[in-house]
């Protein structure tokens, strides 16, 4: 559930963001990294950011008040949210700040908190520092007590090789198929170490707005419909993919060979199957929202599926209680622990590259492999009021053959499904539905904002 402690500013599992200069400021910063530090065992504090206009301010602010709490602070600088969190591991730090707004527009930003394993803080940890933020409960250091800033300059370098390295990526292989991309970098956190992993990778790069001058040029979430452009350009240069990241790198979408924008549901799918493959044993763990695609690769593979609340800390925290070797969201997050637990967009090039090499076919042609499921995601305001008590009855009423209830309400008839939540991001209620058929799931998109507006009076 999202807390709403004033105005636009939004908590959910992965911190707090908000609009600059409404929800967020320097002053909310403060307050939130000093709680955040009132909350942490003894040590350093890992920051990173984007590229957004507004990141080098509110770092400073995040910088400041991990100082002022007494901790050392060992900064990033501009950096993916993946190599944020690897580099908290890595670098024995109590937790991690990053400051993104990851897919969101740029008049927004956020901070993310990690612990010391690199992954988003749990539920019971988030709340402490809610409550620490609403009661103001800081600590701060004496004067003569602030901590040291660091700065860190092997980061990138640091998780290229860590990818390059894995037993699942054979770079010689992806070398000799000689592909060309398009990578689209949004102008974003992944500008310049996503085309540098793939010249390591024997690619021909075409680097697309690649400045990180955080100009988001087009909408920040890497879906099909916002994705014309670098379509276009695969077109154009007759490459064999194009990649297209977020602002802060963890998510990845794609386009095929043909310069046909694929849903950001195939990158988990084929990064899924490839590792699979392999023979690696455990289940698969997803959120609720993602393609029912993964549980028909899974089961090609003879692969349980586990399915959780939308958000990477609830994946995260289901992989490692599962084992799982695999896991993600459908929004274009790929996490395998083997690398770290954390949604990685260069991780997810790396294991698809390797999926094209390894069974020489085209990104097309992979696709064509699977069955066609079609799936709608929408958004609907209700004025921030939405409850899935509220709507219980009714959808039972529909007849559906299970009715999940983890996260909002999820309908899963014998022909696809509908799922209805609270966003963790944007203040609206999600609606996605999936089935094989694209009237069907016209319909239960159909059926489920029905539901939502009678229930609403809209």
């Amino acid at each position: 559930m999202i807390q709403r402690p004033s105005g636009n500013l939004l908590f959910s599992v992965a911190g707090a963001r908000g609009i600059v200069g409404e929800g967020l400021n320097v002053d909310v910063v403060l307050r939130l990294t000093l709680a955040f530090c009132a909350n942490l065992p003894g040590g350093d504090i890992v920051v990173g950011r984007d590229t957004r206009p507004s990141g080098e301010s509110l770092e400073s602010a995040v910088i400041g008040a991990v100082t002022a709490s007494g901790r050392g602070c060992i900064t990033l600088g501009v950096a993916t949210t993946p190599t944020v969190e690897m580099m908290v591991e890595k670098l024995g730090a109590a937790g991690g700040v990053i400051v993104t707004a990851s897919h969101n527009p740029v008049e927004w930003n956020a901070l993310k908190f990690l612990d010391d394993r690199g992954t988003f803080i749990s539920k019971t940890l988030g709340d402490a520092v809610h409550d620490t933020f609403v009661g103001e409960a800081f600590h701060f250091a004496p004067a003569t007590s602030t901590g040291d800033i660091t700065r860190y300059h092997q980061a990138s370098r640091d998780h290229i090789d860590a990818t390059l390295a894995l037993p699942a990526v054979d770079s010689d292989g992806i070398r000799r198929r000689g592909f060309k991309v398009v990578v689209d970098a949004i102008n974003g956190a992944g500008s310049v170490i996503a085309p540098d992993m793939l010249r390591e990778l024997g690619v021909d790069v075409v680097a697309m707005n690649c400045k990180t001058d955080g100009d988001f040029y087009r909408d920040p979430e890497p879906r099909p419909a916002h994705l014309g452009e670098l379509a276009e350009r695969v077109r154009n240069e007759n490459a064999d993919v194009g990649f297209a990241l977020d602002p802060d790198a963890d998510r990845l979408a794609l386009i095929d060979n043909n310069g046909v924008a694929i849903s950001e549901e195939y990158t988990l799918a084929l990064a899924v199957d490839q590792i699979l493959a392999g023979g690696t044993n455990g289940p698969v763990v997803v959120n609720l929202s993602t393609s029912a695609l993964i549980d028909w690769i899974a089961n090609r593979h003879q692969t349980a599926v586990v399915r959780t609340p939308v958000g990477e800390a609830h994946v995260v925290s289901a992989m490692i209680r599962e084992n799982s070797p695999i896991g993600g969201e459908g929004n274009g997050g790929v996490i395998y622990p083997e690398l770290h637990p954390g949604r990685d967009g260069l991780l997810g090039m790396a294991l698809i590259l390797q999926l094209l090499a390894s069974r020489d076919v085209t990104l097309s042609d992979q696709v064509g492999e699977y069955p066609s499921f079609h799936m709608t995601k929408t958004k609907l305001d209700l004025g921030g009021a939405f409850s899935p008590e509220r709507i219980s009855g009714l959808i039972e009423g529909l007849g559906p053959a299970k009715i999940d209830r983890q996260d909002g309400i999820k309908a899963i008839f014998d022909d696809g499904w509908f799922h209805v939540r609270v966003s963790n991001t944007e203040g609206v209620v999600r609606v996605i539905a999936e089935s094989l058929s694209e009237t069907r799931t016209a319909a239960l998109q159909s059926m489920a904002e029905e539901v939502l507006n009678n229930s609403w009076g809209m």
